[in-house]
């Protein structure tokens, strides 16, 4: 068992990791009242972690849709259950699934009552690398994705490599996406280094899927450190997010993974700072081969110009601009304020037409 301690805003984090899930429940402590919110697919798949509750006296509050249920209304529904329950500021959350669950139930802990003590186990190679760090907690607005959402970190994130075994292919790929993100922003090395560990991340060897977990963990966790509310530095993560959450948006009928927008809005981005000469030519080979080297299904995913410039503009990032983190090399993002909607929107129309999905 591995920990590493990381600080934002003056508040410590805990982190642990660990291979076994018989234990996950044994560092939260059972000096107040606590609720499990958790996905209904993750505990009806590993029967220890209800046993693991009931055992603590916890209550469970199951989430049968994570992605439909991060809205208002379920946000109402969970709070009216604390409330009912007669939940006080001495208590605590845990949020237990994927990356919409850790958001739901940041966000639920961040408000009730001003905020709860909330603790994390993200069971999802997206949810461990991504969604976990950072203190950002979100709920869904009408057909805008996370616009309703805080800064508020957890106490301690509890991470275990296990969960990554039972998911499929694509859902696996989902996480990777960002791993990836994390390697281009940061430097030639950390690229290199997922290059050389490609078949034993793709055969998922638990020792290597630690380490570039750890790894991708440490990159997020020394940006949001000096950055936490996202006002230079920590921008830089949103590197093909804007391009992603257009896609997302135009997709919500039809919910799609995320890191498979991400990958998408990845390329975009790339492909964008090319056709405005802001690129490295060999950079941009590098990253768009790390891109297409791993088995991305992008086949259920509707890319429309018209749906997803629309939603870019109403990005909660942007000002006055559509602003996009693009790259001049591997390791070395920029924030392109783009003024040219038109050249963005002919752009987004050409990538769709020659992308092959």
């Amino acid at each position: 068992m591995k920990k590493i301690l990381f600080e934002a805003t003056q508040k410590e984090v805990l982190l642990i990791s660990s291979e076994s899930i018989d234990n996950l429940f044994d560092s939260i402590p059972t000096d107040a009242k606590c609720c499990v919110l958790a996905d209904k697919k993750v505990l009806d798949m590993h029967d220890s972690l209800r046993k693991q509750i009931e055992n603590k006296n916890f209550m469970i509050y199951e989430i049968s849709n994570p992605e439909e249920e991060k809205s208002i209304n379920s946000y109402t529904e969970i709070i009216n259950f604390l409330s009912s329950k007669s939940f006080k500021r001495n208590d605590r959350i845990v949020g237990l699934g994927g990356g919409a669950i850790t958001d739901l139930a940041g966000f639920v802990s961040s408000t009730y009552m001003r905020g709860l003590d909330y603790i994390q186990i993200p069971t999802s190679l997206l949810a461990q690398v991504d969604a976990s760090i950072g203190g950002k907690t979100a709920i869904n607005y009408g057909k805008i994705k996370n616009f309703i959402g805080t800064f508020y970190n957890p106490s301690k994130i509890i991470i275990c490599s296990k969960f990554l075994k039972t998911l499929n292919e694509q859902e696996f790929l989902n996480g990777l996406a960002e791993v990836l993100k994390h390697a281009l922003i940061t430097s030639d090395n950390a690229v290199d280094e997922l290059i050389k560990k490609h078949e034993q991340i793709s055969n998922r060897e638990t020792a290597t899927l630690l380490e570039i977990i750890e790894e991708s963990i440490q990159i997020k966790a020394n940006i949001v450190t000096e950055d936490f509310t996202e006002t230079g530095k920590r921008k830089f993560l949103n590197f093909g997010h804007t391009f992603a959450h257009g896609i997302e948006s135009a997709n919500l009928s039809n919910p799609i993974l995320h890191g498979h927008a991400v990958i998408i809005g990845m390329m975009m981005a790339l492909d964008y700072a090319k056709h405005i000469e802001s690129i490295d030519v060999g950079a941009h080979e590098e990253s768009m081969k790390l891109l297409k080297s791993f088995n991305f299904d992008f086949s259920n995913i509707k890319l429309d110009a018209n749906e997803i410039i629309e939603a870019m503009k109403s990005d909660k990032k942007n000002t006055n601009t559509i602003n996009l983190v693009l790259l001049k090399d591997i390791g070395s993002p920029y924030i392109l304020e783009e003024v040219n909607e038109e050249r963005l929107a002919n752009f987004i129309t050409n990538f769709i037409e020659n992308f092959e999905k």
